[in-house]
């Protein structure tokens, strides 16, 4: 699955807004798409996972995305620690869905990767901001 790289998000904008300068959002937004693939190969069924999975997954970009947007220190850090929050609750959806035979085992481990990069760059940025 190509990633889209920074240049991609931001010349489809026309604006550059804070959160185009953090790596950590430009993984988000991949997590977010690796995500996306993994629910589209789950069985019918499983409707309330695979909800919970996509919610996390966006909760993860948009909270990430507010927080690089955001002006005070502890807004930052808030809005960073709760991305946080939602890439581990993501990453805990993942685990059971592979557990439970729902999704491939490679995509579920290279999802998992990027859960952990996104996890790891979120834990300086709030350590960054007083955290």
């Amino acid at each position: 699955m190509p990633r889209p790289t920074k240049e991609a998000q931001m010349s489809d904008s026309p604006i550059v807004f804070p959160h185009h300068k953090l790596d950590v959002y430009t993984v988000a937004v991949e997590f977010a798409v690796a995500v996306r693939a993994l629910i589209e190969r789950m069985p019918r069924g499983h409707a309330t996972l695979a909800d919970q999975l996509s919610r996390s997954s966006i909760s993860t970009v948009t909270n990430t995305a507010e927080g690089a947007n955001r002006l005070g220190t502890g807004e930052k850090r808030q809005k960073f620690s709760i991305a946080r929050g939602e890439v581990g609750e993501a990453a805990a959806c993942i685990e059971l869905a592979a557990a439970l035979g729902l999704v491939p085992q490679p995509e579920a481990r290279a999802a998992l990767v990027l859960a952990g990069r996104i996890a790891a760059m979120l834990t300086r940025l709030i350590q960054r901001f007083g955290g």
